[in-house]
């Protein structure tokens, strides 16, 4: 193979975004979250926040691009883990997943970290707080927030 038939090296993070059943269109929010900001897909006609990454709904993907957003939401609803399904989760049972309503409107699936799991509540302030994972993601999860 030639210097001109190589394929480009592939992004770090993919192999890992692949894994754990992500999406490559995904991959600009996991860099980002590797720097610490938290990042939603925004419509640049209407403003509307989506995640994943998607098209909106009344414009298409043509304006479509990733903004910072604030990392701040609430507890829609959650459930408390008492069983460890993986290897992985065995030390950390109890614990909390939870459907956190965004700030900017989407919901966002995550563990709730830093809390109690019989405190934890619908309708709790919570922020992103970003949790550096063994495949090399970095993932966002959610801290009362202390306001």
């Amino acid at each position: 193979m030639s210097a001109t038939d190589q394929q480009p090296a592939e992004h770090p993070l993919m192999g890992a975004v692949r894994q754990y059943g992500g999406d490559p269109v995904d991959l600009p929010f996991w860099e980002a979250c590797a720097q610490g900001s938290f990042l939603l897909h925004q419509c640049g006609q209407c403003g509307r926040h989506y995640w994943p990454a998607s098209r909106c709904i009344e414009h298409g993907d043509a304006a479509m691009s990733w903004v910072a957003a604030s990392g701040r939401g609430e507890v829609y609803t959650y459930t408390v883990m008492h069983r460890a399904y993986t290897p992985d989760t065995r030390d950390k049972v109890p614990f909390v997943i939870a459907v956190v309503r965004l700030e900017e409107g989407p919901f966002y699936h995550s563990n709730i970290v830093d809390c109690p799991h019989d405190a934890v509540a619908v309708g709790m302030p919570l922020e992103v707080v970003m949790q550096p994972h063994p495949s090399g993601l970095t993932i966002p999860q959610f801290r009362p927030r202390g306001d």
